[in-house]
Formats: C-alpha cells, structure tokens, sequence
C-alpha cells in the first residue's frame, strides 16, 4: 500500500530532518513536551528516520509557534511548488481597494486564461503544462486573497 503514496521515501526523510532541527532548536524533546500535546518518547519518533510515524500537524503548529520557525511549512510548500510569503509584508492602510487594485486582480485572471489557452491549444495538457497553468492559478488566487484582505482592512466593522 505504501508503494501508492504521492510523497517519496526522500520527501518523508527529510521532514524528519526538518522535525528534528526544530525539536532541538525547541530545546530538546522533554522540554516541547511542556508546550504541546505529546509526550517526549512520541516526539522522538517523529524525528527517528526510522519510524514511520510523523508529527499531527497541530504538534507541528506548536513546534513553529515555540521556535518561531515556520521550517515545516517551508519545506512542505517547497515540495508541492509553492513558496511562503509572510502576511504581515502587505501593508494595508484601510482605504478600498482602488481602480488599479482591481485590473491587477483582473490581470492575474487573465493570465490564467491565456496560459490555459497557450497550453491546451493541442487538446492535451502535459506535466510542466499543468504546472504552469497552475503557477498562474496560484498568483491569482493571491491577488484575490490581497484584494480581500485590502477590502477587509477597508471595512469599519459595520453590520451586514
């Protein structure tokens, strides 16, 4: 069964690296446990590259949380196509969104439209195609997502 699983023996071992830098950088695992749900000897475990077993993600939250290390997460995103950005680099002055706000959202949608259509003008989409159409996606889920956050910071808390 686990000959199916999308995500490689590499993959796997090296969140285990990632999991053991952080317990150390947390001061070792009898002293996360003070701060998480799990106990040292389980701990260890998500760490030993030889156990299968790895950290539930609420322990990997409060690890990053405790380290201020968003390593995990990194590591994870990197290895399905996708980088961090920290939220608190957008500075939002609370105005709405302007005309030019909403043609870059625009803009990003078309990307993805026109990527989508370069791609798929043979009636098949490959790998690396997929991946570009998705890169498109991406950036345009986050000009929407920043244009929310814009139209968010913009309202004064008034009811529906």
């Amino acid at each position: 069964m686990s000959d199916l699983r999308p995500t490689t023996g590499k993959f796997r071992r090296g969140l285990k690296a990632v999991v053991r830098r952080l317990l150390e950088m947390s001061g070792g695992v009898t002293s996360f446990e003070q701060v998480t749900r799990v106990k040292a000897p389980a701990l260890s475990k998500y760490g030993s590259p030889d156990d299968e077993m790895h950290m539930p993600l609420d322990v990997a939250v409060d690890l990053m949380m405790d380290t201020g290390s968003n390593g995990i997460l990194s590591f994870i995103a990197a290895e399905l196509g996708y980088k961090l950005v920290a939220l608190d680099a957008q500075h939002f002055d609370g105005d709405l969104p302007s005309i030019d706000d909403v043609a870059q959202v625009i803009s990003s949608l078309n990307a993805v439209v026109q990527e989508y259509a370069q791609v798929s003008k043979d009636g098949r989409v490959t790998p690396a195609e997929r991946r570009r159409v998705f890169n498109e996606i991406e950036k345009a889920v986050q000009k929407l997502r920043s244009f929310q956050r814009m139209v968010d910071a913009a309202t004064t808390g008034g009811e529906e």
